[in-house]
């Protein structure tokens, strides 16, 4: 039976640098909702500064927590990134010199 053409066969291929953005973006956008939620579950960010006088950056709480929010988004994505960077240059090991057996190859057992 043939499809049609603009039928979806069941495979999609990302370009590498879509894979490597998907890789770092959404599991730090996942990390930055919880850390975002941990952390202004104890903090109110209008009440951080001196003296109890909200900074200008935090004049209402939505900006806090906005400020908050892609802070730990940034620090995700970096730590994301350096993983990525660390698993795509990692040398290939080296293959195993040992058969089934346990004798390397090109040797013989005495028989």
């Amino acid at each position: 039976m043939r499809k049609a053409s603009g039928e979806y066969t069941g495979r999609l291929r990302w370009p590498r640098l879509g894979q490597d953005l998907a890789i770092v973006a959404w599991p730090s956008f996942l990390v930055a909702s919880v850390a975002t939620m941990v952390c202004f579950g104890f903090i109110d960010p209008v009440l951080v500064g001196n003296d109890d006088y909200p900074p200008p950056a935090f004049q209402t709480r939505m900006t806090g927590y906005a400020v908050g929010f892609f802070f730990f988004w940034l620090i995700a994505a970096l730590s994301s990134l350096m993983t990525l960077y660390l698993v795509r240059t990692a040398n290939p090991e080296p293959p195993d010199e040992r058969t089934d057996e346990g004798t390397a190859e090109g040797t013989r057992s005495p028989e």
